[in-house]
């Protein structure tokens, strides 16, 4: 590897960068059925499923669109479901709550994240996060594996009112770094969302490619080259130059 460069920042996305999820959606929507399917019959897991995901798919994209507030998005995902299926609507926020706990507690950090953050912390190195995703939700996220006690800011794009790729929110995080976009490197699993963006906002970015189950709905595959491609989150300490 060539020599170190002198980053100021380093930049995460969070989910399957700094934290991965053992279930996808669909398993979680099972869980989440079988939890209720006494209140569900007749309705099959199946029939659920194919109602769910297409309504929660366009609800997320007038969230993205700013049509609607994240926490309505997350909400009438389960209530038109449940309407469309004619079952009980008071489901929709129990239904939601257990959805969204398995969600929380079926991810774990990413082996070496908190060694990583740590060391780029006390190197004096800024480091942040950056990640798409409903407020409400990605928040629950960040408390559960106490991401703020390990990083210098968090920034969820519901809250900016932008989504990666779009430069607004790599220009908030370069404001709330306080560093030049050159200065400063951004790390995710995205050829789109996170290397598109943050090369396009000027910043260096490191594919984060281990292998990492999920793909952003908008996700294309004509992302320019990343600066760096990593397997593990440890390299980045060669790449800065800490370790």
């Amino acid at each position: 590897m060539s020599d170190p460069l002198p980053y100021r920042a380093v930049l995460f996305d969070m989910d399957e960068t700094l934290i991965e999820h053992s279930k996808s959606f669909e398993e979680i929507a099972h869980e989440t059925y079988e939890a209720f399917a006494d209140r569900l019959k007749p309705i099959s897991e199946k029939k659920y499923w194919g109602t769910f995901w297409p309504k929660a798919v366009d609800l997320w994209f007038m969230m993205f669109d700013g049509v609607i507030d994240g926490d309505t998005a997350r909400r009438y995902a389960y209530i038109n479901t449940l309407r469309t299926l004619g079952a009980d609507e008071t489901l929709a926020e129990p239904m939601m709550h257990h959805g969204e706990t398995v969600l929380v507690e079926c991810a774990n950090l990413i082996e070496d994240a908190h060694r990583v953050l740590q060391a780029l912390r006390q190197a004096g190195i800024i480091t942040g996060v950056v990640t798409n995703g409903y407020a409400t939700t990605q928040r629950r996220k960040v408390a559960y594996h106490e991401l703020e006690e390990k990083v210098d800011f968090v920034l969820v794009s519901e809250e900016v009112g932008a989504h990666k790729p779009d430069a607004r929110i790599f220009r908030e995080a370069l404001r709330r770094a306080e560093t030049a976009a050159s200065d400063t490197l951004f790390v995710g699993d995205m050829p789109e969302n996170d290397i598109k963006g943050a090369l396009e906002a000027g910043m260096h970015a490191a594919l984060f490619d281990c292998g990492g189950k999920w793909h952003d709905l908008r996700e294309t595959k004509d992302a320019p080259t990343p600066t760096f491609t990593v397997k593990s989150l440890t390299e980045l300490l060669a790449i800065t130059g800490v370790g």
